[in-house]
């Protein structure tokens, strides 16, 4: 009697289940993707963003730097004494720097930073460090 020699197709078989497996399951996943979660509808409302207190205090700090006398020596507190926002869109972030003045001697400085955020952009209305106003919208400085 001669023995007829069992087809190898094991190891077909596997890899032939595991692909048909992968492609359901990315099949399947990539449906649940572009399903709308909202009753049936596809929402089209945007979240307008609302800057936190870090986010206005990071910002101020960006506008300070740029009136300072040696920019790479201020030092910032971590958090703001204040961070407030008025119902007409405007910003207000008052806190310290310690930075060099003319004469290299390290001081400190408290400052004030009014600001509206325009289409993603932050518009500086007013800045003003320890009594000395350095910039008003307003008056045109």
């Amino acid at each position: 009697m001669e023995t007829v020699p069992k087809k190898r197709s094991y190891g077909l078989r596997v890899v032939l289940i595991t692909l048909a497996i992968v492609i359901a399951f990315l099949y399947f996943w990539g449906a649940s993707l572009n399903t709308p979660t909202s009753g049936g509808m596809a929402s089209t409302q945007t979240t307008q963003y609302v800057p936190d207190e870090i986010d206005l205090h990071i910002q101020a700090q960006q506008f300070i730097l740029q009136a300072l006398k040696a920019p790479s020596t201020a030092k910032f507190p971590a958090l703001p004494y204040s961070a407030t926002t008025d119902s007409n869109g405007l910003y207000r972030v008052i806190s310290y720097v310690d930075s060099q003045n003319s004469f290299g001697a390290m001081i400190r400085d408290d400052w004030s930073v009014t600001m509206r955020l325009v289409n993603e952009k932050w518009i500086l209305e007013k800045l003003i460090i320890g009594d000395k106003m350095i910039y008003d919208a307003t008056s045109g400085n």
